[in-house]
């Protein structure tokens, strides 16, 4: 372990090259995702299934999209009963192992293509179980813009939510357990719209990782800090204000490892999502691991708006499977 905080060392894994030994907890995890595709595109549902945890949540790109495991199931049967599956193909594949002593638990970070909307990006928790079987616990699924797209599309997005509101749902109750996790992500936002650097890069781990809504922004913490920089000593920051916020703390021994999804507003590009990785160090203290940043696309402008992110590729972007 480096530092209080630290996970194990990420592993990159991509879908063209060799894959790790087999016995590596990697390699296992890898295997489970790349079983759960496979049952996808072969219209699998058992075994599709059978690769999430029972106490899984699944969310969908839509903002409203956010499924316990029943409500995953009675989503996706019917697709699988009409014979419907979907083909998504592990691109790009990031695992960081979790610092818990159970060594049971990882995020991971998917770079996805699919035959039906091009390219996807996937955040996620995988859970061991005690029969070795590492499962789904925490997953969200969403289909990055790019940025050169991002002011047009998150324009009509704004434009559609404001003409079709969705009805609030209830805040989740905070415990003793979570409280400090909130106070620590109301921290982050309170900083970056102060533009304060300094104090918004002490609540993250040193190996933490940052997922920006392009899909070429995956950064570790160092290259983030170099982008964001400049901005911060401008006085330039950026807000984002909670909506809606769910933590859930990884039930193992330590119950050091937390994952949460939050619901976010901005005034220049409107409904936003946060999810993540948190982690408790040695000495008592949150800090984050893994943040991802997205723009969610409501079902009902998905085929149009993933269909012109797809026009827009480069030509030398990669091909879908």
């Amino acid at each position: 372990m480096i530092g209080a905080w630290a996970s194990g060392a990420a592993v990159l894994v991509l879908a063209t090259s060799g894959q790790p030994a087999p016995d590596t907890a990697e390699a296992q995890i890898a295997g489970s995702l790349d079983t759960l595709h496979a049952a996808a595109t072969r219209v699998d549902a058992t075994t599709y299934l059978g690769r999430l945890d029972p106490e899984v949540v699944w969310i969908g790109n839509d903002v409203a999209e956010r499924w316990t495991y029943p409500e995953f199931e009675a989503f996706v049967s019917p697709y699988f009963e009409r014979g419907e599956g979907w083909t998504y193909s592990a691109r790009e594949r990031r695992v960081w192992l979790a610092p818990d002593p159970c060594e049971c638990l990882a995020w991971v970070d998917e770079v996805l293509d699919s035959r039906t909307y091009g390219t996807a990006v996937s955040n996620l928790i995988m859970r061991r179980a005690d029969n070795g079987d590492w499962r789904i616990w925490r997953n969200a699924l969403t289909y990055p813009i790019p940025n050169d797209l991002a002011r047009e599309m998150t324009g009509e997005i704004k434009a559609w939510e404001e003409a079709n509101p969705q009805p609030p749902r209830l805040p989740e109750l905070l415990t003793v357990e979570t409280l400090p996790i909130d106070d620590l992500l109301d921290a982050l936002h309170q900083a970056a719209s102060e533009a304060d650097g300094p104090g918004y890069f002490s609540l993250f781990t040193p190996d933490a990782a940052y997922r920006g809504t392009d899909v070429s922004e995956l950064w570790t913490v160092a290259e983030f800090r170099a982008y964001a920089e400049p901005y911060f000593s401008q006085g330039r920051g950026w807000t984002y204000v909670p909506r809606e916020r769910h933590i859930t703390i990884a039930p193992t021994e330590c119950g050091c490892v937390a994952w949460f999804d939050e619901i976010l507003d901005s005034a220049s590009y409107g409904t936003s999502r946060g999810t993540g990785v948190v982690v408790r160090g040695d000495d008592g203290t949150w800090k984050i691991a893994y943040y991802a940043l997205t723009f969610p696309i409501p079902n009902a402008l998905a085929r149009d708006m993933t269909g012109r992110i797809r026009a827009w590729q480069p030509a030398n972007d990669p091909v879908e499977p």
